[in-house]
């Protein structure tokens, strides 16, 4: 049986432990962990068997990014309750529209 433990911890910490995986790139699985259960930034510990250690995420924003941990996304998201993985957006902006009118003529 798969044992989950939510640690909260300040967030300033959590970022500070990311370093480059914070923020999640655009494209990456993260895991989104559900908000009912109160913790936003900490770790998520996922123990598979009994009596052995677990393997600890880094949580940021209710979110698991990927990191060196292991396998996380889809995978991850499938043992801990209540949690789904979601793609990162690309939130690039779109290409400023080109504008076609005429330049003005300056008469001097």
């Amino acid at each position: 049986m798969t044992a989950v433990t939510v640690y909260a911890m300040p967030r300033d910490e959590v970022l500070s432990s990311l370093g480059p995986y914070w923020p999640p790139a655009p494209g990456a699985t993260v895991v989104r962990i559900d908000p009912a259960g109160g913790v936003t930034d900490g770790t998520v510990t996922v123990y598979e068997t009994p009596g052995r250690p677990g393997v600890s995420w880094w949580l940021a924003d209710g979110l698991v990014p990927p990191q060196v941990a292991g396998a996380g996304g889809e995978v991850l998201a499938a043992l801990i309750p209540g949690a789904a993985a979601e793609v990162v957006p690309d939130l690039a902006p779109e290409s400023p529209p080109v504008d076609s009118s005429p330049l003005p003529t300056v008469i001097e």
